[in-house]
């Protein structure tokens, strides 16, 4: 039993290990992005976040620019406020979009879509339980492959959203 317990413990730090290598990985670039993860991780309570990327929000009316953030339970969309073009929209129209600031528990998730976004494939339809969604559009391909690894695993099938086996 003491050897099970200690080969436990050493998978365990191992793992710590691990993702620290892979937090350094990811810190590595520019100030900015830098200073905005570690504030992310601070501020977040369901832990640390697993992937942060630059994302659009879309919405009916509105293109919104921002920074999307996945932990181990939930998805964060922070909007840029001091973005121009967010600045030039209607603060009436704003009243009516939800998820700038939006943040989305795993367990709500139902299924998730690849979508296309000004003809390219690198936008994601995520739907939720209470029968809403929420569209997002990544920089390019490989970044829609990275979340979507990072999703949880939702969907039967191309009729429920992207495969279990991703």
């Amino acid at each position: 039993e003491e050897d099970v317990v200690k080969s436990k413990k050493t998978f365990r730090s191992q793992a710590v290990v691990n993702q620290n290598a892979e937090t350094e990985l990811m810190l590595e670039g520019d100030d900015d992005a830098v200073s905005l993860l570690q504030e992310k991780e601070i501020d977040n309570l369901a832990g640390p976040v697993v992937l942060s990327t630059p994302a659009q929000l879309i919405a009916p009316v509105v293109v919104a620019k921002g920074t999307l953030s996945i932990t181990t339970t939930e998805i964060y969309f922070e909007v840029d406020e001091d973005d121009s073009a967010f600045k030039k929209i209607d603060p009436k129209v704003l009243a009516y979009t939800e998820g700038l600031h939006g943040k989305w528990m795993f367990s709500e998730i139902r299924a998730v879509f690849s979508r296309r976004y000004l003809l390219q494939n690198t936008a994601l339809e995520v739907f939720m339980a209470n029968r809403t969604s929420v569209m997002f559009n990544f920089p390019d391909q490989a970044t829609v492959k990275k979340v979507v690894y990072s999703l949880p695993r939702v969907g039967v099938g191309t009729s429920y959203g992207l495969p279990q086996a991703r």
